[in-house]
């Protein structure tokens, strides 16, 4: 017998089931029984499966519900057409049992003979499954018992009835307690396999509290009441909860029938039951915490305990047991520890139901990650000064104690900055006490710190010395810096101490937490008693502690730190990777909220000036007087040179033309202009709960529906169809002429702005569609369409963004907060909206996605194309840049960049869309050589998508194994070449192959990040050989199948010195690499270690460009930085949207500053110009200059203290 589990039984359930069937019926049973992940993740398992199943008597396949979730399903469904057993594929999705129907060689009535015994999971049904099967193949003539039918769903309680009612367990409760929900697969209860169940149950009463605990079936499909139903009777009496929280162990998928779940009014948690609801892990195998095991939760845990619970809006927990064998029999071993933190984290989530507004008590938490106080509640897109003074407002219309409640970002910031922050160095040892929010003794903390655990004790003190160590200390005594406000805590996330320890331990990216940051929340929970803290925006430190991936440990840091306090995180939607990193790592709540309004760049005065002798010159192409046309050639040339924009396109001191030869490039120019004016940028910042106002509103619905959105035509597009003009033809060719007889870019600016006015005007008259569409006249079914959307659906969703602080509300009561999808809304995704959910990610199995590898294709086709024209060859070795932030954005369209350029591609399953395998692409259909691609992941990456680490590194090795031809092949060239050199500085035949075919390195388990963004933040570095050291001290640890995370030093120096481009892309506008220093730290970091040690130093680096998905594009990383600094940097409407956020605002331009020299650093691409805009745009324009010396003088002496270091060290 074979018996193959997809995501269902336990083999060795089935295995017993059927050797003591086999015992009692006087027969040997040769099983053999595999989860399909084994044979999807070794080749010899799958072989030998495929050999048994050849000589099996009966083939029993069981899944959950899809059937390619077993990868190889469609090869294997091959082999079972022809084996002489008799195989029976039965999952729980109904279109798959069709598929799977002629595999059954029996007749009808006998199919649902044996589904009957399928179809209620038990002992007695297992048994009479193999039973019958027996029977039908002649090997007895027993005929099994009829199949049980069990109860799908009841209370269960160890030492109480098995029969017990509701009404009955009810009577048992303590009615002055907490009650808590605890829900558990109905299997468990049906096999014995409650050992888990019962650990829960019993610290839930230990910790005083009631439970309600129930089996019920994970799917509604499964149950006539449905999964709503059985919640609702048996959590719920007269239509209101009976319990706080809930703790699940099993995945609850309740079907939204019809509606949108993800929204409140749709919601079955959030309006019937509306408590939180933790998730608690089971894993497979043994279990380790994180000093024995630094990985965390494995791919097929991964599956059901976190990617399916996500989507349900659970609070993702911790690992509660482990399923192992225990004299031979599978069972579930409980985790004491860890189920004493899943019960106090319930109870803590419960505990503010019970809790009265005014007696709760919330630290806001702010981001200060360094001594600065220019840079205080630094998040991605987010003027979190402001946001958190909306938040002390609700808070004080809600009942909540909040004293002194500032009336709006300016004044929170002033009594900030007239109190204890992270920098302390503009007080006085004297003022420090005084103003400190507290002062914790060395011995009052050495009294918590030795309750952690030992190791985790032993690594602070080898970072830091003994306690109380020498951050953010006086005396001995921890300062405690922030405000308290009542029982509101205003306060910033402790340092994490980078600056302290770069200098002496900047080649470790592992780094435990200082001794002030562990006191820190310490003193929330235990002096403060914070009820809840709000971790105020992207991103923080905590979540990036020390630790595993997800399923944390005791020892990991992230958990010795918080310690249970809830946590809600808003978090900006456009970043998914990080946004679930804070739910899988440190148990968040996220809280999605919008990014900043885009809006289309336009011109300004400098784009203007080269604009009109370019308009004035078009003109003139076809002017009889040769002279004149030459003048105003001349005047092109010159006005463009006075801007800077000669090496924008291509124009270098080395090949100027000078006016004289410059005609040719007058085409060229104009496009450049058109398409830098076409640019999407940030013209605000986001505040948490406030709809954007008056043209703030316009930007956002236009830049919203700039692309299209599912079938919805962009609005900008089906506007200009209306009046005749294909506006993606004109801005492919801004020097045409339209059908109107005008320049395309002249009709482009004139339909925006027309556009733009429309806009304007419907938001006036209250966007009603009839009145919108009189107004305009003639409309096309396309353009109705599209204001249709913008009226009924994408208006409304906009001004529900009140939501983001409302939910945040919602959770502070105990409440549910609704999950929801993240991306980037600009991106064709508007749908995601509204803002204020609880956001998960995608299916890392369906990565790539059919479209991905489409747009991903096209992209490396044009990289290639770019290389091969501009060097006149192929590339032969790459080296790439991959975020898990951005595969979630897309589908993977960068998983695809780099299977094409290894000449693979992905095999998908026949439904679900599920990448199941790869196969060669042939040399004649690549067109070109196959090329040797090296990844640098993130932590993140490593952390989220295990599979596709698996997957590229089948990929490299499908393509090493080829029998090509060098100059075809690259990668097994390359690796030819290495094996010889590996065997000869002694190293075994097999361990130089596999050593020297590691093609992925990253950050080493636990850690994350490059380090170059430390080493630039706070100037610890001499030439750009001291960033790449700690480039390559910080990413050269090799992941592979089977071997993650191994110091591969050598083979990374080999790898990436090799190298002749650099690639990393951006796919949207909403982050760009003067946003944030994630992009230079990979990028730059890859760049500068290039630089110092790489074997070709005329190394091309390209960012390709993603934003709209039909027209991706190219651009050099200078040619990127000039396109960000021209559309801008330097343009009035993003600095008069900064000057808008007044402290955060002046702080953005701050950071930009930095990164630019960051990217000059790293990548050497920074330009005077550049410099000189900034200290112009942002120091020396009066206004400006008056305006930041006003609201934030600590961001002019930061951009002044990094143009003097870029001076200094010759940038």
């Amino acid at each position: 017998m074979v018996f193959i589990s997809i995501l269902e039984n336990e083999p060795d359930q089935i295995q017993k089931t059927a050797e003591k069937l086999g015992e009692e019926l006087g027969f040997d049973v040769e099983y053999f029984g595999i989860y399909a992940e084994d044979a999807d993740e070794d080749v010899l398992v799958y072989h030998d499966l495929v050999q048994r199943t050849q000589q099996a008597d009966f083939i029993y396949v069981r899944g959950m519900g899809d059937l390619y979730r077993f990868k190889k399903w469609d090869r294997y469904m091959d082999v079972l057409k022809n084996v002489k057993g008799f195989p029976a594929v039965f999952t729980g999705n109904p279109e798959m049992n069709l598929l799977a129907r002629p595999l059954f060689k029996g007749t009808d009535d006998e199919y649902r003979d044996l589904y009957s015994y399928v179809r209620d999971r038990c002992p007695e049904n297992d048994r009479g499954i193999i039973w019958w099967a027996l029977y039908r193949l002649g090997f007895t003539d027993r005929y099994p018992d009829p199949p049980i039918v069990h109860r799908p769903h009841g209370i269960y309680h160890q030492g109480m009835d098995t029969e017990i009612t509701k009404e009955d367990y009810l009577k048992t409760l303590d009615p002055g307690k907490m009650t808590i929900g605890l829900v558990f697969p109905t299997n468990n209860w049906i096999y014995g396999t409650t050992e888990h169940v019962d650990a829960i149950i019993e610290e839930i009463e230990r910790q005083g509290m009631n439970v309600i605990p129930i089996f019920c079936s994970s799917f509604t499909k499964d149950l006539e009441e449905g999964v709503d139903g059985v919640l609702r009777h048996y959590m719920t009496e007269n239509g209101r909860p009976m319990v706080s929280s809930i703790i699940s162990v099993s995945r609850l998928a309740i079907d939204g029938r019809g509606h949108d779940r993800c929204l409140d009014e749709w919601n079955f948690y959030r309006n019937e039951l509306n408590v939180p609801v933790v998730f608690g892990i089971s894993v497979q195998g043994t279990y380790h915490d994180f000093e024995d095991d630094k990985i965390g939760l494995s791919k097929r845990d991964m599956q059901t305990n976190v990617i399916y619970p996500e989507l349900e809006g659970c609070v993702i927990s911790v690992p509660i047991a482990y399923k192992s064998k225990s004299d031979g029999t599978a069972k579930y071993h409980p985790i004491p520890e860890r189920i004493n933190h899943l019960v106090r984290l319930a109870k803590n989530w419960g505990s503010l139901r019970s809790k009265p507004a005014s007696e709760r008590k919330v630290a806001i938490l702010m981001w200060q990650n360094r001594p600065d106080s220019g840079n205080i509640g630094s998040a991605a897109g987010l003027d979190t000064p402001e946001s958190v003074a909306s938040i002390l407002q609700t808070l004080d219309s809600e009942g909540y104690a909040v004293e002194n409640v500032p009336a709006d970002g300016r004044a929170l910031i002033d009594e900030i900055l007239n109190g204890v922050t992270n920098d302390l160095d503009n007080l006085s040892p004297q003022a420090l006490r005084e103003k400190a929010v507290d002062l914790i003794p060395d011995k009052e903390y050495r009294g918590k710190f030795i309750r952690i655990p030992q190791w985790d004790q032993d690594e602070m003190v080898n970072a830091w010395g003994e306690p109380p160590g020498t951050i953010c200390v006086d005396r001995d005594d921890i300062i405690v810096p922030g405000l308290i406000k009542g029982n509101v805590f205003v306060g910033y996330q402790p340092l994490r101490g980078w600056a302290d320890k770069m200098e002496q331990n900047i080649h470790d990216p592992i780094l435990f937490a200082q001794h002030q940051y562990l006191a820190y929340y310490r003193w929330l929970k235990d002096d403060f008693k914070a009820d809840m803290i709000f971790h105020m925006g992207t991103h923080g430190t905590i979540e990036w502690l020390p630790g595993k991936n997800v399923g944390l440990s005791a020892k990991c840091d992230p958990d010795v730190v918080l310690d249970c306090i809830p946590n809600i995180y808003p978090y900006i939607i456009d970043d998914p990777g990080e946004g679930i990193q804070c739910k899988r790592r440190i148990e968040s709540v996220l809280i999605g909220h919008m990014p900043p309004t885009m809006a289309r760049a336009d011109s300004y005065p400098e784009l203007d000036e080269v604009n009109v002798q370019l308009q004035d010159l078009l003109r003139l192409r076809d002017t009889p007087n040769p002279q004149r046309k030459a003048q105003a050639i001349a005047n092109v040339y010159e006005i463009a040179k006075k801007n800077n924009l000669l090496k924008d396109i291509g124009i270098t001191d080395e090949n100027d033309p000078g006016a004289e030869g410059f005609e040719e490039y007058i085409i060229p120019l104009h496009e450049y202009i058109s398409e830098v004016k076409d640019a999407l940028i940030r013209s605000d910042l986001h505040v948490l709960g406030r709809v954007p106002q008056e043209h703030h509103f316009d930007e956002a619905l236009y830049s919203l529906m700039r692309l299209d959105n599912g079938d919805v035509m962009s609005l900008r597009d089906a506007f200009a169809k209306n009046q005749g003009i294909d506006m993606q033809s004109a801005i492919e060719d801004p020097s045409g002429i339209a059908p109107t007889g005008e320049f395309n870019s002249v009709a482009v600016d004139r339909i925006d702005g027309e556009l733009m006015e429309l806009l304007i005007w419907m938001r006036e008259d209250g966007y009603d569609l009839e009145r919108t569409v009189s107004h305009i006249g003639n409309v096309s079914e396309d353009l109705r369409k599209s204001l249709e959307y913008a009226c009924c659906t994408l208006v409304p969703n906009i001004r529900r963004m009140k939501d983001e602080i409302s939910h945040m509300a919602d959770g502070l009561r105990g409440e549910h907060v609704v999950p929801g999808p993240s991306g980037a809304p600009t991106r064709g995704s508007a749908g995601i909206l509204p803002m204020g959910r609880n956001f998960f990610s995608l299916d890392p199995d369906i990565v790539p996605t059919r479209t991905a590898w489409e747009i991903g294709k096209r992209m490396a086709d044009q990289m290639v194309q770019r290389y091969a024209e501009q060097k006149g060859e192929y590339p032969r070795e790459i080296g790439m840049v991959i975020w898990a932030t951005d595969i979630m954005k897309t589908g993977g369209d960068d998983v695809a960049y780099i299977l094409w350029l290894l000449g693979v591609r992905p095999v998908w399953a026949r439904t679900g869309g599920q990448v199941v395998d790869l196969e060669v692409v042939p040399l004649s259909e690549l067109g070109r050589p196959r090329l040797d691609v090296s990844v640098s992941i993130t932590g993140l990456f490593r952390d989220t998508f295990p599979n596709l680490i698996d997957l590229i590194d089948r990929a490299v090795n499908l393509v090493a194994g080829l029998d090509e031809k060098d100059e075809d092949n690259a990668l097994a060239a390359n690796l030819r070449k290495d094996v010889v050199e590996g065997i000869l500085s002694g190293l075994s035949p097999d361990e130089a192959r596999r050593r020297n075919s590691v093609r992925i390195f990253g950050a080493p388990p636990g850690g994350y990040g490059t380090g170059v963004n430390m080493a630039i933040e706070n100037s610890t570095w001499e030439s750009v050989q001291d960033l790449a050291n700690v480039y390559l001290d910080w990413c050269s640890n090799g992941y592979s199948q089977g071997h993650y995370g191994e110091k591969l030093k050598d083979e990374f120096m080999k790898r990436f010195s090799s190298v002749s481009i650099t690639v990393k892309n951006m796919p949207d506008r909403e982050i760009d690499l003067l946003d944030c220093d994630d992009v230079y730290e990979y990028l730059g970091g890859m760049n500068a270690f290039v630089r110092a040690y790489g074997k070709n130093k005329d190394f091309m680096s390209f960012m390709g460009d993603d934003s709209d998905p039909k027209k991706s594009k190219l651009r050099d990383t200078q040619q990127e930085l000039r396109y960000v600094f021209r559309s801008k940097i330097l343009n009035p409407k993003f600095i008069s949207g900064l000057k808008e956020h007044g402290y955060r605002g002046a702080g953005e331009m701050a950071s930009l500053t930095e990164f630019t020299m960051a990217w000059d650093a790293t990548s050497d691409i920074g330009e005077d110009w550049m410099y000189e805009g900034i200290a112009d745009k942002y120091l020396f324009d009066r206004d400006t200059q008056e305006w930041m010396m006003d609201v934030n003088p600590y961001a002019m002496m930061n951009i002044l203290n990094r143009l003097e270091e870029a001076i200094e060290r010759g940038l």
